[in-house]
């Protein structure tokens, strides 16, 4: 009894017994009689002989002779695809373009998000607010005339800015 599957797209079969034997024996083996049938897949070989045990060979792809002695001694002959496409060799093969892509992405978000700033991931611009700090309030400016006069200048640009937007004034930029 002989079953035969394919994992992986590898073909194997289990039969009772079976040993590897090298080309020269198969086809003695052959040609005396004792091949029952054989599976032929790429250049692998497994087979029967007739008293039930197994065998297992490689034959050379160039050597078209092999299938008409098997049929010349009235062996069964089963020829099984090969199956090479299977999506796990596809994904080992395609990774490194996988990869590739999805740096090149990250290096493109990286520049778009940071300004040209493409290698600055990491730096946050966060500042750390304590406690100790001084706080400074209205009140801490409430005797300094020249900061009130500042202040009810920004009150009425912010009320009217199409009037100093006449004279060319714009609104100052701070940085902290």
């Amino acid at each position: 009894m002989r079953c035969s599957a394919v994992l992986g797209g590898v073909p194997f079969s289990k039969a009772p017994g079976e040993k590897k034997i090298s080309f020269t024996e198969f086809v003695q083996s052959v040609d005396s009689g004792q091949v029952k049938e054989v599976t032929i897949s790429g250049n692998e070989v497994r087979g029967v002989f007739r008293e039930g045990s197994g065998l297992r060979t490689m034959i050379p792809i160039n050597y078209p002779d092999i299938y008409k002695l098997l049929q010349d001694k009235g062996v069964n002959i089963k020829i099984e695809e090969i199956n090479s496409g299977n999506w796990v060799s596809i994904l080992i093969n395609a990774s490194p373009f996988i990869l590739l892509f999805a740096f090149w992405i990250f290096m493109m978000r990286q520049m778009q998000a940071g300004g040209n700033k493409a290698l600055s991931f990491g730096k946050s611009r966060a500042r750390l607010h304590s406690s100790q700090q001084k706080k400074v309030t209205f009140k801490d400016v409430a005797g300094v005339e020249e900061a009130k006069e500042e202040l009810q200048e920004i009150i009425e640009f912010l009320r009217e800015p199409q009037k100093f937007q006449k004279l060319g004034g714009r609104i100052p930029r701070v940085s902290f």
